[in-house]
């Protein structure tokens, strides 16, 4: 069975290779399909930068230094709060709408007393 179809295939052959450089010569050119007597040429630069989008191509040649980082990130610095007030309860700055931070410390110390008072475990 593979013989026969192995004699068939050969008999199609000059005819596959015939249809083929009529239907894929004008598309790849011949130097794609290796024909004897015709150069190859090489495509030139031009044309193969102009399959590559220019985004690819645009990509750093170097590190960027410490000290361009730097310069990038000088106007990146700190901004002074506008929402700082006094606390109702013991007169510490705080932020606004912000627990006081000197009146939840003393809370949570009295908190912490009062158990260990009580003798319940798992604070220390």
């Amino acid at each position: 069975m593979a013989s026969l179809a192995l004699t068939q295939t050969q008999a199609l052959l000059p005819t596959l290779r015939s249809s083929l450089r009529t239907w894929l010569a004008p598309a790849f050119g011949s130097a794609v399909l290796g024909w004897p007597g015709i150069s190859r040429t090489l495509p030139s630069l031009g044309s193969l930068l102009e399959l590559f989008p220019s985004i690819v191509l645009a990509v750093p040649k170097k590190k960027t230094s410490h000290s361009r980082k730097a310069m990038r990130s000088a106007n990146k610095g700190l901004k002074d709060k506008q929402n700082i007030t006094n606390c109702a309860g013991c007169g510490g700055v705080k932020l606004a709408h912000h627990i006081c931070p000197n009146c939840y410390s003393s809370i949570t110390r009295q908190w912490k007393a009062k158990l260990r008072e009580e003798g319940l475990p798992g604070l220390s």
